[in-house]
């Protein structure tokens, strides 16, 4: 890494002017203090006093401070045999200061300082100045004829600015110089300069995607419809973090995509379909993405999986993590890295889980810069988080419904390999996998806009660029489709195993069409049924009285519905109770089989690169809010004909009546 031509940047009349106040001229070669003061010691004693006066005071005065308080305890141990003492010659010395007449040397040295200052400021103007959209000040900088880009308060400026100094003055600036000129600097970025966005590995500009490589040079990889090029000077800002590493040259090669699986322990063909879509939707940039969870017995190969993941999306110097205990830390983890992959976990706390779920749909935090003063740092991300674990540590159901499960298997010692063999094939087919991941996704944005999706997941982006990557990479979108909607109805059967509440409610109603009463009578039930069906009630997440049970359902509605079982709130006006009233769907969908069908209930209809999906009868009607006398607090907001769609106006009178009077005695009341 080079530093800048001075004269490349600077007239030659500014540089003998910045030359001028610091001290010397460009003609003037600077004095050696140490050799004047070696000439002045081998004369008698008689000689010293005047050679000083003569030679040595004039250079004392006009050199930087630090020098200039060694030179003068030099000079006073000299002239101690004359008689003259130390302060004598610093009372000289300020005397003999242009600059310092009335002041004192203290002014003289403040004036040496503020033209140092003077100076640095003027040479970080080589630099372009600017500000991200959290108002941080950055700066561009011309490196060995490519562009980096730095924060004014980075090392790597700050030493730049000094080699910029020490290239122009042949000295090196001070402390408080420093310190001056970085604070003039940070708020010409901030105020002067102009706002542009900087983005880590992926973006998106003028309908192109970028890729950054992250290499020496500061290429990027621009990827359109039409294919992807490597570009020199890429018009889009990247940041780049310590944890940071090059990516590999890329390359073409036919279906070259496919040999990262020779490279995944992956069980099935439907899991295969998954990943290769999942590594190519990870280069879109600005849409949630889907967190995998692998998980498997001890030798599957969890972390040899996240450590490919990552090097062919986001490689890294340390590319395996460790979940911090400390919220913030944890934030800055995600916020500067983009693939953040964390090995080998035994579970997620529930603020951890809430953290992963912001990072994979976007999210931050602030925190207070310092304790002494109320400036905010806002860690802001929307990253492809990995995780592993021999169990399965996706628990929460909010978690799963973002989840894309990967359950990998113990090798067989007959296909095992040795790591030094495993990464050098690995090594080998990287740069064809990286460039087979540019070609899907080029691909991928050609068949996009033709993608018309209905009755869509919640990670709706993740399943409409799936369907295109799918398309493009030849493997077919209703493949995809059937294969990523089978991986979410596991995903439904984890969250409500994982909830002894759903659990408890399944077992309930395995045997009843329908029930209903208040909170305290269904915690009563559930009770029952937990005993008998062995449920832990004694769990953290087991609610302990009638008033936090409303907040477990809540949690767990969506996952019920899927399961075939409809929950509605009511309430009974009379006895001011809530009343819960729990119901199988007219198409129950199995909560206990992992092929069950999707509980999307969508049916596909394909027509070349295109298709759509519609919304088929499964789906459960959408209710309107009204201001009937029923309000679900869980969403089902409406009148009783809104929650019982199918009932005759006599049957729905009766209920409305019962209802508002508090007559409501039993299931026998309940009209369905």
């Amino acid at each position: 890494m080079g530093w800048l031509n001075i004269t490349e940047i600077l007239t030659q009349d500014e540089q003998a002017e910045l030359l001028a106040e610091a001290g010397r001229t460009e003609q003037k070669e600077p004095v050696d203090m140490t050799v004047l003061l070696a000439e002045m010691g081998r004369l008698d004693t008689a000689g010293r006093p005047d050679f000083f006066n003569r030679r040595v005071l004039p250079e004392l005065a006009c050199t930087d401070p630090v020098n200039r308080d060694v030179a003068v305890n030099e000079a006073a141990k000299l002239l101690k045999p004359c008689g003259v003492t130390r302060q004598t010659i610093r009372r000289a010395v300020k005397l003999s200061m242009p600059e310092d007449v009335e002041g004192g040397e203290d002014t003289g040295e403040k004036e040496e300082r503020k033209s140092q200052a003077d100076i640095l400021i003027k040479l970080a103007e080589a630099a372009t100045l600017f500000h991200d959209d959290l108002q941080e000040p950055f700066s561009l900088v011309e490196v060995n004829g490519h562009t980096e880009v730095w924060p004014v308060r980075s090392r790597f400026f700050r030493r730049w600015l000094i080699g910029q100094f020490y290239k122009m003055t042949s000295k090196a600036p001070n402390g408080d110089a420093i310190s001056q000129a970085m604070g003039v600097i940070e708020a010409k970025a901030c105020f002067d300069g102009p706002e542009h966005k900087l983005s880590l590995r992926v973006a998106e500009h003028n309908g192109a995607f970028w890729y950054d490589l992250a290499d020496a040079g500061w290429r990027a990889v621009k990827i359109t419809p039409e294919g992807w090029q490597v570009v020199d000077s890429p018009p889009v800002l990247f940041r780049r973090y310590k944890n940071t590493a090059p990516q590999v040259e890329p390359r073409r090669a036919k279906n070259s995509l496919l040999r990262l699986l020779d490279f995944a322990n992956l069980r099935n063909e439907e899991e295969q379909i998954l990943l290769l879509v999942y590594v190519v939707t990870c280069l879109v940039p600005g849409i949630p993405h889907v967190i995998p969870p692998f998980h498997g017995e001890k030798g599957a190969a969890k972390s040899t999986v996240l450590r490919v993941l990552r090097r062919v999306v986001d490689p890294a110097y340390r590319e395996l993590l460790t979940i911090p205990k400390e919220q913030s830390e944890f934030a800055l983890m995600l916020s500067h890295n983009y693939m953040p992959a964390f090995d080998n976990l035994d579970g997620l706390q529930p603020w951890q889980s809430d953290m992963l779920c912001c990072a994979a749909t976007g999210g931050g935090i602030s925190k207070r810069e310092l304790y002494t003063d109320e400036d905010e740092i806002i860690l802001s991300f929307l990253r492809c988080p990995t995780l592993n674990g021999i169990n399965l540590v996706a628990t929460r159901p909010d978690f799963l419904d973002r989840s894309l499960l990967f359950e990998l298997t113990r090798i067989n010692p007959a296909g095992r390999r040795e790591e030094a063999e495993f990464w050098e094939a690995f090594e080998e087919a990287r740069p064809a996998i990286v460039g087979g991941m540019f070609d899907a996704l080029a691909g991928a944005m050609r068949v996009y806009p033709k993608v018309k999706l209905t009755g869509l997941p919640r990670m709706a982006d993740f399943c409409r660029w799936g369907y295109a990557a799918a398309e493009a990479t030849g493997t077919g979108g209703e493949i995809f489709l059937r294969a990523y909607l089978e991986n979410i109805g596991k995903a439904n059967e984890e969250a409500i195993t994982g909830s002894p509440v759903a659990t408890a409610i399944v077992a309930l109603m395995r045997g009843l069409p329908y029930w209903e009463g208040t909170a305290g009578g269904l915690l009563e039930a559930l009770e029952k049924v937990a005993e008998t069906e062995k449920i832990n009630t004694r769990a953290k997440s087991w609610p302990k009285a009638a008033n936090s049970l409303s907040r477990r359902l809540l949690q767990v509605k969506s996952n019920l519905m899927d399961a075939g079982i409809e929950m509605v709130v009511g309430e009974d006006a009379h006895a001011k109770n809530k009343i819960f009233v729990l119901r199988k769907s007219a198409e129950s969908i199995s909560a206990t089989s992992a092929t069950s069908a999707n509980p999307y209930g969508t049916r596909l209809t394909a027509c070349g690169d295109t298709a759509e999906i519609l919304a088929a009868e499964k789906i459960p009607p959408q209710r309107k809010p009204s201001n009937g006398a029923v309000c679900g607090a869980f969403g089902a907001c409406g009148d009783s004909g809104g929650i019982f769609p199918t009932l005759s106006e006599e049957e729905k009178n009766n209920f409305k009546a019962k209802s508002a009077g508090g007559g409501l005695n039993g299931v026998d009341d309940i009209p369905f």
